[in-house]
C-alpha cells in the first residue's frame, strides 16, 4: 500500500480522483490544495507519490515540481502531473524536464489511471531497491578496504613474529614486495616459491596489483593441486595465499564416481529385471518340452512298426533333446550373467557382511569373460576358506579394477603366452587375493605414483587413473591394504590383504538334475502380470500340481474371494498397479491364514520399499529365473512350514471382516 498526495486547487477534482483510487486500490490518499501546501506537507511526511495539476493560483505545477527536484530530500519522490487542460507538446515536455515523471491529460479511464499511478510506483520500488543494494555495496567495499588496511597494518607490526610462527601452517604464505622479492614467507610458501611455480606466482602477483583487486589461480606441480589466492596490500605487495587442494578434489571426485556408479547400478539392475522376467518362462517352457520330448518318444515306442522307423526317430529326437539341453545350458548361463550384474547393481550399499572372496572373484571373472578370452589366460588357484567381512558388490568392484589392469597391462598379440592367475590363501590372520600377470610389469619410477588419483598410463579415452585409489580407498575402508610387487618384464603383483571373520558354516546342498515326483497335489495360484510367465507355471507344474493363475493383483484377489482353498501363492513382487507387497497386505488383513502361504518370485530391480518389506516380513523369495526343481522344492518346503507337514489340504480361510 502506497502513500499518495494529491495536489488540485479544484476539489470536484480532488474528490473524482479519490474516489477511484479508494475504489480500485488499498493507497493511502491525503490531499491538499496549493503549491506551498504541497512542499510544505512532502518536508514533513514520507510518500510514495504526487499527483500534481499543472494550473494553480500563485504557484504552478511546473514551479512546484521544479523545487521538489531541487531539495535533496524530495528530489527522488516520483512526481504525476494530472491535468483536465488539453496541453500541447511543448507543455508536455516542460513537464518531464522539470522533473515529472509521467504526464497524464484527461480525461482518461480509471483503469489506465491506475495503471500509469502502479507504473510510476513500480519504478520508484525498482529505484529504491537499487539505491539499498547500492548502499550495501557500497558498506560492503569499505569494510573490505578497511579489512584490508587492517591486515596490512598488522603484517608490518607483527612481521617480525609472524617469520618465526609461520611455519606452522601448511599453506603457504608469504608476502611479495613490488620486485617479486618474498618479504615475510613461511616454509611451505618458500619450496613452492622457488619451485617451477615461481612464475605463474609471480605472475598473479602482478595482476593482483594491476587491478588492485584479490585475483585466484588454480595450479599444478608435482602430481598436486593447488588453489592460489593474492591479496593487495599498501606499498604494492602482495600477500600470497597457497593451498593444497588435492585431497579436496579427490574426495569430490570419488563422491562423483559414486554417484555415476549408483547411476549405472540402477541401470544394470533394471536391465537384469527386464532379462529376468522372458528368462523364466523361456527356461521353464524348456524344461517343459524336455519332459514332453520324453513323452513323444514313449509315443513313438507304443505305435505299430515303430521298430521300423525306430533308429531314424530315435536319432532325430535325440538330437532335438540334446538342442533343447542346450538351450536349457544356455539360459542357466545368462541366469548367470544376470546374478552377477545384479550384484553389481549394488555397489552404492554400505552394508557388510561375512563373504567367501572366492565368490566375489568368481563373479568378476565372469563379467570380464568377454575381454579377457580374447587377451589372456586365465588360471585360478582359489584356496581360501576363510570369510572376511565386505560389501560383496564393492569387493568386486576391487576385483573388478585389478583384474581388469592385469588383462590390459598384456599385448594382445601375445594372446598364446599371456597369463592372468588369480589365487586367493590365507596368511595367519588374514586372507589375502592375488591378481598375477606375466606382462612388461610397472617401471620403478612410476611405482610410487600408481595409487595417485588421475594418474594413468593407459591412451586417453581408456584409463581415468581412478581405478586404484578408489580400490585402495574400498579395501582400507575394510580394514585391508593393497599392496603391489613388479619388476621390468617380469609381471606384476596386487596383493588384497583383509582380515579373515568368523562365519557360521554354510552347507550346500547338491542341485538335484532330475525332478522331484514323491510329492502330494498341491493347489497352486500363480499371480504374475506376464501372462506367459502365467502359462509357462501351468507348463512346469501341470502335472503335479493343480494351477490357477491370475493376471495382476486385482484379478488374485478376485480369486481369492470365492476360492481360498491354495496351498500355496505363487506372486510376482512388482508389478504395476498393485505390488506383490500390496497384494500381501491386503490378504493377510482379510484372510489371516493365507498369508504364511505366500512365494515372493522376483526378476530383480528390487526398489527400496520392496527391500525393506521383503526385510521385515521375512517371507519366502525365488529368483527369475528357476528350475522347476527349484520351485518344487520352495513350494513343499513352503507348505510343510505352513501346515507342519499334513499332507490334506488346509481348508479355506473365513475372511476377516473390514471396517
Amino acid at each position: 500500500m502506497a502513500r499518495i498526495l494529491l495536489v488540485d486547487d479544484n476539489q470536484d477534482s480532488r474528490f473524482a480522483v479519490i474516489e477511484t483510487l479508494r475504489k480500485l486500490t488499498d493507497h493511502a490518499i491525503e490531499e491538499v490544495d496549493s503549491g506551498p501546501a504541497t512542499l510544505e506537507r512532502v518536508r514533513r511526511n514520507d510518500y510514495d507519490l504526487v499527483l500534481l495539476d499543472v494550473q494553480m493560483p500563485g504557484m504552478d505545477g511546473f514551479e512546484v515540481c521544479r523545487r521538489l527536484r531541487a531539495d535533496d530530500r524530495t528530489r527522488r519522490l516520483p512526481v504525476l502531473f494530472l491535468t483536465a487542460t488539453h496541453y500541447q507538446v511543448e507543455s508536455r515536455l516542460k513537464g518531464l524536464e522539470v522533473g515529472a515523471d509521467d504526464f497524464i491529460v484527461q480525461p482518461i479511464s480509471n483503469q489506465e489511471l491506475v495503471a500509469r499511478i502502479k507504473s510510476v510506483l513500480r519504478v520508484k520500488a525498482l529505484a529504491d531497491e537499487i539505491r539499498q543494494h547500492n548502499t550495501e555495496l557500497e558498506s560492503k567495499v569499505r569494510q573490505r578496504t578497511v579489512d584490508v588496511e587492517k591486515l596490512a597494518n598488522q603484517l608490518r607490526a607483527e612481521r617480525d613474529i609472524l617469520r618465526e610462527t609461520f611455519d606452522v601452517f601448511e599453506e603457504g604464505l608469504s608476502l611479495v614486495g613490488p620486485a617479486g622479492a618474498l618479504e615475510v614467507v613461511n616454509a611451505t610458501g618458500r619450496r613452492l616459491y622457488d619451485s617451477p611455480l615461481r612464475a605463474d606466482l609471480v605472475a598473479l602477483a602482478r595482476e593482483t596489483i594491476e587491478k588492485a583487486t584479490a585475483c585466484e589461480a588454480s595450479l599444478m606441480y608435482g602430481g598436486r593441486a593447488y588453489v592460489a589466492r593474492a591479496y593487495p596490500v599498501s606499498g604494492g605487495r602482495v600477500v600470497l595465499f597457497v593451498r593444497d587442494i588435492t585431497d579436496e578434489r579427490d574426495r569430490e571426485v570419488r563422491r562423483l564416481q559414486a554417484e555415476k556408479l549408483a547411476s549405472i547400478g540402477m541401470l544394470a539392475a533394471g536391465v537384469a529385471h527386464e532379462i529376468n522376467n522372458p528368462a523364466a518362462f523361456v527356461l521353464a517352457n524348456i524344461e517343459a518340452l524336455v519332459g514332453q520330448m520324453r513323452l513323444v518318444e514313449e509315443k513313438v515306442r507304443e505305435l505299430p512298426g515303430a521298430a521300423s522307423v525306430a533308429g531314424e526317430v530315435g536319432a532325430a529326437l535325440f538330437e532335438a533333446t540334446a538342442m533343447l539341453q542346450e538351450s536349457k545350458e544356455g539360459m542357466v548361463r545368462i541366469h548367470r550373467i544376470v546374478r552377477d550384474l545384479g550384484s553389481f547393481s549394488h555397489a552404492d550399499d554400505d552394508s557388510t557382511a561375512p563373504i567367501s572372496v572366492n565368490a566375489a572373484v568368481e563373479s568378476s571373472l565372469t563379467m570380464l569373460r568377454n575381454e579377457l578370452k580374447y587377451r589372456a589366460r586365465v588360471e585360478r588357484d582359489l584356496r581360501a576358506t576363510s570369510a572376511v567381512r565386505a560389501n560383496s558388490a564393492r569387493l568386486g568392484q576391487v576385483f573388478l579394477n585389478l583384474i581388469m589392469n592385469a588383462a590390459q597391462a598384456l599385448d594382445e598379440a601375445g594372446i598364446k603366452r599371456n597369463v592372468v592367475t588369480v589365487s586367493s590363501f590365507e596368511d595367519g590372520p588374514d586372507v589375502v587375493v592375488q591378481v598375477q600377470d606375466n606382462g612388461p610389469g610397472i617401471p620403478p619410477e612410476i611405482m610410487p605414483r600408481i595409487f595417485e588419483s588421475f594418474f594413468t598410463t593407459k591412451p586417453r579415452g581408456v584409463g581415468t587413473g581412478l581405478g586404484l585409489p578408489i580400490s585402495q580407498g574400498i579395501v582400507r575402508s575394510m580394514g585391508g591394504d593393497i599392496t603391489v610387487d613388479s619388476r621390468p618384464n617380469a609381471g606384476s603383483i596386487f596383493r588384497v590383504r583383509l582380515p579373515a571373520v568368523a562365519a557360521p558354516a554354510v552347507t550346500v546342498v547338491a542341485e538335484s538334475t532330475q525332478p522331484a515326483h514323491g510329492y502330494a497335489r498341491r493347489r497352486i495360484l500363480a499371480v504374475d502380470d506376464e501372462a506367459l510367465l502365467l502359462k509357462a507355471y501351468r507348463r512346469m507344474l501341470g502335472d503335479m500340481h493343480d494351477v490357477q493363475t491370475a493376471v495382476g493383483a486385482q484379478e488374485a484377489l478376485r480369486v481369492l474371494a470365492s476360492d481360498r482353498r491354495f496351498d500355496a501363492i505363487l506372486c510376482d513382487l512388482q508389478m504395476p498397479d498393485v505390488s506383490g507387497a500390496e497384494l500381501y497386505a491386503t490378504v493377510r488383513l482379510r484372510y489371516p491364514g493365507l498369508a504364511e502361504r505366500f512365494i515372493f518370485v522376483t526378476g530383480g530391480a528390487f526398489s527400496t520399499d520392496a527391500k525393506r518389506f521383503l526385510e521385515e516380513s521375512a517371507c519366502s523369495v525365488i529368483n527369475k529365473p528357476f528350475r522347476v526343481e527349484e520351485l518344487l522344492t520352495m513350494i513343499e518346503s513352503k507348505i510343510e512350514a505352513s501346515v507342519g507337514g499334513d499332507a490334506e489340504r488346509p481348508p479355506a480361510d473365513t475372511p476377516v471382516a473390514v471396517a
